[in-house]
């Protein structure tokens, strides 16, 4: 078998995500440009400019314009000689920027005083031009001193751009105007060439994430920091030339464009014979324009915004204030009305950076302020703003409001699309706002708004919930969630089976808030009042009866030496109950491996990497890299078909599944669409087949539904509404019934899969009291996976509050709960050495896997459910593994796959040696 170490690209893949973008660029008109016009005027024709990661900020000029230009040479007697400096400095709500703290022209000409005094996003707009040479010292956050120097022959407009934190805020433009001074104009409707001292202003706008960073610089070469999403200002008939310029993530800078669209106003499309008023923009280049301001249109308020609709929803989107002629009056009648700056990072803002971290998945720049250990809370004054940059994270994700305050303003906050952006919001109202991605509703962010005139932080009296509901902050189920977002979001917090002496100790914040009925109370004393402290962790235990074959956890969250990304594949022998090998996969970075499956031959792991767009074929015996393949964003789970063994990924970022060839080519063959391209993304995740391979029931995550797929008539056969975020789906043997867990809803929607209708919905908060938390049953908080077991007799459901529930599949009801660790997350059934079933749990934020014996007296009834051991996934002396362990040891469980498999349809499909190793019953579990 051939090995391929490199992604298999799948050209389709990337068409889906951009087809939106391609449309709304086609929103345009062509007129043709005098004769002459574009080569006289020398246009800022777009460039593409190249950014290396070679620790240079300037490159895109350096590598993409030559000095041996001729056009340039001629202007060389004329040139100036720049001397530049500009230094690194963080703002006050972490975010880096550039100041300016020289600029001399020939070494006398001092315009230093142009720039703003203070450090800003974007940094300063270097203006010089044709022909220019340029001397830059960048004083960088670390001490040290680069130089970088460049002559600049071409017009246009460059990005300048850190390699590390670009995205973050060190970027900027250099600026380089035409040796003829002229560019193109369309003024009075009509194409025409003017001379670049009848710009009145120049307004730069930064697309970055989801959000417009702005600056002007004024006819006298002053410039104004317009910070975030900015009420631009002209006055009727002002020439206003726009550099629109896109920033990528340095991760990624080649990806996440955006359509720039103004409203009432057209240009000319420079370089073209077109007249356009929407332009697609790529990151690390420009499009520069010159409107006539009101031209046709006369004074108003007009909108500008990113035209993918995604990017406006996040925030993308502000006004452009067009002001009757002359409306300054008296001395002040030819003043340039300045524009409105938006939000700033000086003032009452928080940032925070969305990254692939395990525990810092929302990081509040400013770090930890809570003294927890946690980075993901920020602290604001009422009326604050939040940004959020989507700039280390190869995935794709939502920023969505899960909890904040009843009634206030711009909320709920969803986007209907995930992607990799951002989003900015305004927080008007004091309280408790908790941030989510609806795709790894894990990943957490939380901002206290407060009100500086009452006594304690401000959670508000009531919070509303993403499913709807209200509850008042002093109730069990606030507490609840507050403590989860304490442990979810610090690594500290995770419970550690390696070293059992050790008491498990949540670190809380030492602050006194102001909650229902104006009463102010201590977190730290009212959490460890309610739930304890220094807890002994039940000692890890060995089930007495030995499973068949292997336990392979996702242990999402291990860290090895040898990639700068997170994420294991952990095998555990089922007679020894020992960790036997870790796989990395170091070659290709593997990244956060959530949920795995096997070939007919249970020689291969097939592992889906959910924070990126890849999925990984691996030997099992040898871990062994068979393939890396390329099958779109956030792939979540895969099973293969019981007939042809093809693969079905589902793609948590996108809005269907991918279908590859089975071994040995692994090509994408099919993409199967779950909706139609105008409406809603579903997003799906945890999907389940049938064992004839005749249905594919697929969880909604973004759209609230579950959609019935019929492979046979390729055709969606149905659309279920279940509940807020629908994760996972367990299935019945024969395929009649499909369980689906809608996690914010915490309940589960029973589906009667052929008619695609919905049976039953079990909430599994029933025997809970949200107020009191008084239990009157078994209860189960936020449900994920859910899978029957193979006979079909009961089903396992892992609920992140940290409970087990195991359901009657004959009365739909919910008849057992038994104790998990945080996090409560994968399960998957096994076999049984003798007969029967093992439901192996896994556990996000611990680092054990929980053995469940769902009916150890084989009687049909699932009452007498037990935890039957608890096995560690922390590496031993003897575990083999392919890179080295540095961190997080066995935790982040997620995706479970039991070896071989005895799912009824796949059961029957094994060779020889593993059947040999099964009963009877367990080789035909349906019986039929």
């Amino acid at each position: 078998m051939v090995k391929h170490t490199k992604p298999i690209k799948w050209g389709q893949i990337g068409m889906r995500r951009i087809l939106p973008m391609i449309i709304a660029s086609l929103i345009l008109t062509s007129a043709l440009i005098p004769a002459g016009v574009i080569q006289s005027t020398k246009a800022f024709i777009p460039i593409p400019q190249a950014k290396n990661n070679d620790g240079k900020v300037f490159d895109t000029l350096s590598s993409n314009i030559s000095t041996n230009n001729t056009d340039a040479n001629k202007s060389l007697t004329s040139s100036s000689i720049h001397d530049i400096t500009i230094e690194e400095q963080v703002l006050p709500d972490g975010e880096p920027a550039y100041k300016m703290l020289r600029h001399l022209i020939n070494n006398s000409l001092d315009v230093t005083g142009n720039y703003s005094n203070i450090a800003t996003i974007p940094g300063p707009a270097i203006v010089i031009n044709e022909g220019d040479t340029v001397h830059v010292s960048i004083k960088h956050l670390d001490g040290n001193i680069t130089q970088e120097d460049f002559i600049a022959p071409h017009p246009g407009t460059f990005v300048y751009q850190d390699d590390k934190l670009g995205d973050r805020g060190l970027y900027g433009v250099v600026i380089v105007n035409p040796h003829h001074q002229m560019t193109v104009a369309l003024v009075d409707g009509k194409i025409t060439t003017i001379p670049l001292s009848e710009i009145d202003k120049d307004i730069l706008l930064f697309m970055v994430g989801s959000t417009f960073w702005g600056l002007e610089i004024a006819k006298n070469g002053t410039q104004t920091p317009l910070w975030t999403n900015p009420v631009l200002v002209a006055q009727e008939n002002q020439k206003v030339r726009f550099h629109i310029v896109g920033i990528g993530p340095s991760s990624n800078p080649s990806g996440h464009s955006h359509t720039f669209h103004l409203h009432a106003h057209r240009w000319v499309d420079q370089g073209t014979n077109n007249i356009i008023d929407v332009k697609e923009i790529h990151p690390g280049t420009s499009h520069v324009f010159v409107i006539d301001s009101g031209d046709g249109v006369g004074p108003g308020d007009w909108q500008f915004h990113c035209h993918v609709f995604a990017h406006m929803e996040a925030g993308m989107m502000s006004t452009f204030k067009v002001l009757p002629a002359n409306s300054t009056s008296g001395a002040n009648k030819t003043v340039v009305q300045t524009s409105i700056p938006g939000a700033s990072p000086y003032h009452n803002f928080a940032a925070f950076s969305v990254s692939d971290e395990p525990g810092k998945w929302f990081r509040n720049l400013k770090g930890d302020i809570s003294g927890t250990g946690s980075e993901s809370l920020a602290i604001i004054n009422k009326s604050g703003t939040v940004n959020f940059m989507m700039d280390a994270t190869n995935g794709v994700h939502t920023v969505s409001s899960i909890i904040y305050p009843k009634n206030a303003n711009n909320m709920p906050f969803s986007q209907m699309m995930a992607y990799k952006g951002g989003a900015i919001v305004k927080l008007e109202d004091p309280g408790l706002y908790v941030f989510a991605c609806s795709l790894h509703p894990f990943m957490l962010a939380a901002v206290i708004v407060d009100d500086p005139a009452t006594k304690g932080l401000d959670l508000g009296a009531e919070l509303t919930l993403v499913n709807g509901d209200t509850i008042p902050t002093n109730s069990e189920l606030a507490l609840r969630l507050l403590r989860t977002l304490f442990i979810v979001t610090s690594t500290s917090n995770w419970q550690d089976y390696s070293n059992q002496t050790k008491p498990w100790h949540v670190t809380y914040p030492d602050v006194d808030v102001r909650i229902v009925n104006d009463t102010v109370v201590n977190v730290k004393n009212v959490l460890e009042k309610t739930y304890g402290q220094n807890q002994t962790l039940t000692p890890l235990s060995n089930p007495v009866t030995p499973a068949v074959g292997e336990i392979w956890i996702d242990t999402q969250f291990e860290k090895t030496s040898g990639k700068t990304k997170p994420g294991t594949a952990t095998a555990i022998n089922g007679t020894t109950w020992k960790v036997s090998k870790k796989v990395s996969l170091p070659q290709i970075e593997m990244n956060n491996p959530h949920n795995m499956w096997t070939d007919r031959n249970q020689d291969l792991i097939y592992q889906t990497m959910w924070f990126d767009n890849r999925t990984s074929v691996f030997n099992r015996t040898s871990g062994e890299l068979i393939k890396d393949i390329q099958v779109g964003d956030d792939p979540s789970h895969v099973m293969t078909g019981t007939k042809t063994d093809k693969l079905y990924v589902a793609l948590n970022g996108e809005d269907g599944v991918t279908v590859l060839s089975p071994n040995p080519d692994f090509e994408p063959k099919k993409f199967i669409l779950l909706q139609s391209p105008a409406s809603p993304s579903t997003h799906p995740h945890g999907h389940w087949m049938s064992a004839d391979d005749r249905y594919m029931v697929t969880p909604d995550a973004l759209t609230g539904t579950t959609t019935i797929y019929d492979m046979l008539q390729d055709k969606i056969i149905g659309k279920v509404k279940t509940g807020v975020s629908p994760v996972a789906v367990g299935m019945l043997p024969d395929g009649s019934k499909s369980y689906v867990a809608d996690f914010f809803d915490s309940s589960i929607s029973v589906i009667d899969t052929a008619n695609a209708t919905l049976l039953k919905k079990i909430n599994l908060l029933e025997n809970y009291d949200p107020i009191s938390g008084n239990k009157t049953g078994p209860m189960g908080f936020l449900p994920i996976q859910t899978p029957v077991s193979p006979d079909g007799q009961y089903m396992v459901t892992a609920n992140t509050g940290g409970t087990i529930t195991v359901l009657d599949t004959e009365t739909d009801k919910v008849v057992k709960e038994l104790p998990c660790d945080p996090g409560c997350h994968g399960v998957n059934f096994g076999a049984k050495k003798g007969g029967g079933y093992y439901a192996y749990v896994s556990s996000t934020f611990s680092n054990e896997v929980i053995v469940v014996d769902g009916d150890p007296n084989n009687d049909g009834d699932p009452i007498d459910a037990k935890v039957a051991g608890k096995v560690s996934l922390v590496a031993s002396a003897s575990t083999k593994t392919d890179d080295t362990i540095s961190g997080l040891e066995g935790t982040g469980g997620q995706g479970v796959l039991a070896i071989p498999n005895v799912y009824d349809g796949w059961v029957q499909n094994l060779p020889s040696y593993w059947k040999g190793l099964l009963t009877d019953a367990q080789q035909n579990p349906s019986g039929l």
